[in-house]
């Protein structure tokens, strides 16, 4: 049975109509202005981070603070209001409840136990859901692929993998506290790094000019998803470490944000946190030095600031990096929908113990958004807990007086994380709010942060057993994709290079919750995770420690991570198809594209 906080009603979300759509589009220029902080405080790659004394140059922090919504809505009103009124005639706002205290009342996560399409659902010996619980099938499309294609496929890309030693690669590329320091010690692939080899040592360096690496928790995030359910599938140790180290930084962004030792609110997330520096051997003798000075001192930013914690009771004299962006949260839900089966399944004790702590706090931290009114709480430099409210960063409701359903798909995840219920919040199809694309049209990262939302909204359905709630959203997923391919849409994003390949990645983990990919699909993620191999096997620096890598500074951007580029899936995602052949949840009748034993079998891995 549903339970729904005082106060809530169902919000839906319908498809726009083309009329509407088109005359949306007058809106938009108007709207883009005061959205231009819509959604997003960082880009993906981290290019959009701010440096300590560099305010955004895209719009005034204190612009949306000079509009109230009574003048939002009077100039949408000028420009056809009524539009979107009519098309979410059937929608109400959510009225969320009013902010608690400090404290968090944990609350159970029921799995329902019915299923509305008679299907068995196949469950862990916990009782979690380990299939789909629904059939859905979409009308093949292109050519199919042979079997010499999807074996030619897999071996390249696993081969990719072996020949860069991706998970040992992101191990010694990131940076947190080591276990030799004798804290408790953790990873995070940070951006905003310098990489510094002398010799036979090579220093990661915080690089202030480059920014502050306020959205690590995206490449961090994504990859320890795939990682989570690779640990399930084999026994390989590189994979299992990966899954340790990132899973312990996101416990350590939250208790690095107790203010001393009478802070109890340990759930509250941090941007990210920073400890003393030092040195130590990786296990096979090579020397490694994290430094963090560059970062150690204060500022204050309108999307992040940063202060020191002296008395922090787990690291002690720490930095602490606030203001949590709702942008990252689709990533760190991802993670979370898979650890409730690392905690239940790992064979490691230290990683179903890093999981069990990891997926307590984010459940209170998703149950505290809800509870404060679906806003990002966080803490200032003495401690104290309040919301930010002259950026939209914090809050999944900053457009709810003018648009019923915008960001729904947020809300949703977020009470399925909190408390294994939608809590009468009703997404629909997850796409198709006029948000998404003023949204998307003010900054195109927006496209990643929208639909990732409603991915990740649809993995937890899956997970928390909301079998209706979850094929609707898959639905949604065919219709939004098919959207953004379509040259007759509008989408603003089919003026952007990278569209095709981010589209490829949507396919690919949409495929991990339900969507059956065509044969045409199928073959856009053959392009891009094929022209990644041919692009990445020779880059020259995978092993900064080898004598073939002269001295010298390299940059995260272009130096010992090879460089983003719109014919190559980033280098974080590139192991997603592990995700994709682990989840329980990927649909019999989509297209054959990769042989999932060879992917899931680190010693079957080919050449690229």
């Amino acid at each position: 049975m549903r339970r729904a906080l005082p106060g809530q009603v169902a919000v839906s979300s319908g498809t726009l109509p083309v009329m509407v759509q088109a005359k949306l589009r007058v809106m938009l220029p108007v709207l883009a202005l005061w959205l231009g902080l819509a959604t997003g405080c960082g880009g993906s790659d981290g290019t959009k981070d701010i440096a300590p004394d560099v305010q955004s140059a895209d719009v005034p922090g204190e612009m949306i603070s000079d509009l109230s919504n009574d003048v939002l809505i009077d100039i949408v009103s000028e420009v056809s209001m009524d539009l979107v009124v009519d098309v979410a005639a059937d929608a109400q706002d959510v009225v969320a409840p009013d902010a608690q205290a400090d404290s968090i009342v944990d609350a159970p996560v029921d799995v329902p136990a019915d299923n509305p399409f008679d299907i068995e659902v196949v469950t862990t010996s916990g009782g979690l859901p380990y299939s789909l619980p629904f059939v859905y099938r979409r009308p093949d499309v292109g050519t199919p692929l042979t079997d010499e294609e999807v074996t030619v496929f897999t071996s390249r890309i696993t081969g990719l993998w072996k020949q860069i030693r991706f998970f040992d690669w992101a191990a010694e590329t990131s940076a947190g506290v080591d276990v030799s320091t004798g804290e408790p010690d953790y990873l995070i692939w940070w951006h905003d790094f310098v990489a510094v080899k002398a010799g036979d040592t090579v220093t990661f360096r915080a690089n202030a000019a480059d920014g502050g690496s306020h959205n690590n928790a995206e490449p961090t995030g994504v990859v320890l998803a795939s990682a989570l359910v690779g640990h399930l599938a084999s026994n390989d140790e590189s994979i299992r470490y990966i899954v340790e180290q990132y899973t312990k930084s996101q416990t350590a962004c939250m208790k690095g944000f107790l203010f001393d030792s009478d802070d109890t609110v340990d759930w509250l997330m941090s941007r990210n946190i920073t400890a003393d520096n030092h040195a130590f051997e990786l296990p096979d003798g090579r020397k490694k030095v994290v430094e963090y000075d560059e970062w150690h001192f204060a500022y204050t930013g309108w999307n992040a600031d940063r202060f020191r914690y002296q008395n922090n009771p787990i690291w002690g004299d720490i930095w602490v990096t606030n203001k949590r962006s709702k942008d990252d949260l689709p990533y760190l839900y991802r993670v979370a929908a898979w650890l409730p089966y690392v905690v239940e399944m790992s064979p490691d004790a230290t990683v179903r113990a890093a999981a069990t702590e990891a997926l307590d706090l984010m459940r209170k931290s998703a149950q505290d958004i809800v509870e404060s009114g679906w806003k990002v709480r966080t803490k200032d430099a003495d401690g104290q807990i309040f919301i930010p409210e002259t950026e939209d960063l914090a809050s999944f409701v900053a457009y709810t007086d003018f648009i019923p359903d915008a960001e729904c798909d947020g809300r949703l995840s977020t009470a399925l994380l909190g408390y294994g219920d939608t809590l009468d919040v009703d997404c629909g199809s997850g796409q198709g709010s006029p948000y998404d694309q003023i949204a998307t049209t003010t900054h195109y990262f927006n496209y990643d942060i929208i639909t990732y939302f409603h991915q990740v909204a649809a993995l937890l359905a899956l997970t928390t057993g909301h079998a209706e709630e979850a094929l609707a959203l898959v639905e949604g997923l065919a219709t939004r994709i098919s959207r953004y391919r379509d040259p007759s849409s509008g989408e603003s994003g089919l003026a952007e290079a990278d569209f095709p390949r981010d589209i490829s990645m949507y396919l690919l983990r949409a495929a991990v919750t339900g969507l059956p990919l065509t044969s045409e699909e199928a073959r856009l993620v053959h392009k891009f995770h094929i022209q990644s191999v041919d692009e990445y096997k020779d880059f020259p620096n995978w092993n900064l420690w080898d004598a073939s890598v002269p001295d010298g500074t390299y940059s995260f951007r272009d130096g010992f991570h090879p460089k983003y580029r719109s014919t190559a899936i980033r280098i974080e995602d590139i192991a997603a198809l592990i995700e994709y052949c682990g989840s329980p949840f990927k649909n019999p009748a989509g297209v054959r594209f990769v042989d999932c034993d060879v992917v899931l079998d680190p010693t079957r891995w080919g050449t690229p």
